[in-house]
């Protein structure tokens, strides 16, 4: 990847989540309900869709849709820390969420898993333990998980320069879990078992050079999905697809 170093927007950093639901100002008074939310932008494209952006604790969030949003769904499924899991959890089933894993202790967290109203899975976690990745445990971390995610860890490696934190593979060969570093930011990953359903992530990512970051991610096997180009909003963006359908879009400031 390019040595430059980019000029980030405030309180972003490599990677911010991107969900894209057509409730998306319910979904946006959710997060402002369960985790403090605070909407920092918004804007409308000529379709009548939004794009707008939230900040819970030290994370950014990208949310599209609206009602004018024709385009497919595209829940998540992410972590966030929060100083108390279970006053947290407690919101979220409050605020229409269903129970998906009750609290428990584990990999040094507490935590307990939900699923909101519009799809997405959330991990709510408080740490209690010692971190695997240090210094790069923000307020919200993208988890995805696929089939062969040895694979994926690969691809992400040859297309993103990306890194292994941390990685714990079972007898079975299978990745159980695994964070992997793209510049100052961590994706979690593991293998999907049996019928569970996935939820590929749409994820934005800031780097030094779009075009060089757009024809290294297509030679190591991406779909091209937008070529770079000059955005009105002041980047320069690029997009591509890879063969679990995560969808990555790449960005540098103008």
């Amino acid at each position: 990847m390019s040595t430059k170093t980019v000029q980030f927007r405030e309180g972003f950093r490599t990677v911010t989540p991107y969900i894209s639901v057509p409730e998306a100002d319910d979904l946006i008074r959710f997060l402002q309900q369960v985790f403090g939310a605070v909407e920092t932008g918004r804007s409308a494209h000529g379709s009548g869709a939004i794009h707008a952006e939230v900040r819970i604790g030290d994370s950014m969030m990208m949310i599209g849709g609206g009602p004018a949003y024709k385009g497919p769904r595209k829940p998540m499924t992410l972590r966030v820390l929060v100083p108390n899991a279970d006053e947290a959890c407690r919101r979220a089933l409050a605020a229409g969420a269903v129970s998906t894993l009750e609290i428990t202790e584990n990999y040094g967290e507490r935590f307990g898993c939900v699923r909101d109203p519009f799809g997405n899975q959330w991990i709510i976690a408080t740490q209690i333990g010692p971190s695997y990745a240090e210094g790069l445990d923000h307020t919200i971390t993208t988890f995805t998980k696929v089939h062969e995610a040895a694979k994926l860890i690969d691809f992400m490696t040859r297309a993103f320069g990306a890194s292994e934190v941390m990685r714990a593979d079972g007898p079975d060969g299978l990745v159980r879990h695994a964070v992997i570093r793209i510049g100052d930011s961590v994706i979690a990953t593991s293998d999907a078992r049996g019928e569970e359903p996935l939820y590929p992530p749409q994820l934005y990512l800031y780097v030094p050079d779009v075009d060089a970051w757009y024809d290294r991610a297509v030679r190591a096997g991406a779909q091209p999905t937008y070529p770079p180009t000059d955005q009105a909003y002041g980047d320069r963006g690029a997009g591509v697809t890879d063969e679990w359908g995560n969808f990555w879009f790449a960005a540098t400031p103008l």
